[in-house]
């Protein structure tokens, strides 16, 4: 069970955010814990979803989820995205890791940008330490491993995850 948990541990901050926005998803990476919640989640709504992933094996593992709302596209060029659009929630989930920081640095105008394998962040590949400076407000879902952050330049994330989940400890990350 504990091996398991850590594929999931994004979903709690997923489900928050998803409640609290409207607007259009955006899924870079498309996986076995993500890509269902969302799909299901923007169902009743048809609510506008984009996976992207650059593996074609997992590409086509999640095909039957593309609709007229939801779209899975194989990536060969990540540089090729049109990130520009008005997302509510970004999800980065994707690789090669180093490739995150990227892409979240296009991604600054989106109202919740929400990151996977945040502990650690100066020991890991993903270096999410040199992009916190272009968020100004920033939590970090610490519960379960690995860490989930969650950066915002419209809302004060660190307000609404304490009043979701007032015993998890935050801090700028």
């Amino acid at each position: 069970m504990k091996g398991t948990l850590r594929f999931g541990s994004h979903l709690p901050v997923l489900i928050k955010l998803v409640e609290l926005t409207d607007g259009p998803i955006l899924e870079m990476g498309a996986g076995y814990s993500s890509t269902p919640f969302l799909h299901w989640a923007c169902f009743h709504t048809k609510r506008t979803l984009e996976t992207y992933e650059n593996r074609e094996k997992y590409a086509d593992m999640f095909r039957s989820f593309n609709t007229d709302y939801h779209k899975i596209i194989h990536v060969t060029d990540w540089d090729a995205i049109d990130l520009d659009r008005p997302w509510s929630v970004a999800f980065i989930d994707h690789s090669p890791g180093r490739r995150r920081i990227k892409d979240i640095a296009k991604l600054v105008h989106a109202e919740y940008v929400v990151a996977h394998d945040s502990e650690n962040a100066k020991g890991t590949e993903y270096k999410y330490h040199k992009i916190l400076k272009l968020f100004k407000y920033r939590y970090k879902y610490n519960l379960i491993r690995p860490y989930t952050s969650i950066w915002s330049n419209k809302n004060d994330v660190r307000g609404i995850m304490k009043m979701a989940w007032p015993r998890v400890s935050s801090y700028d990350a």
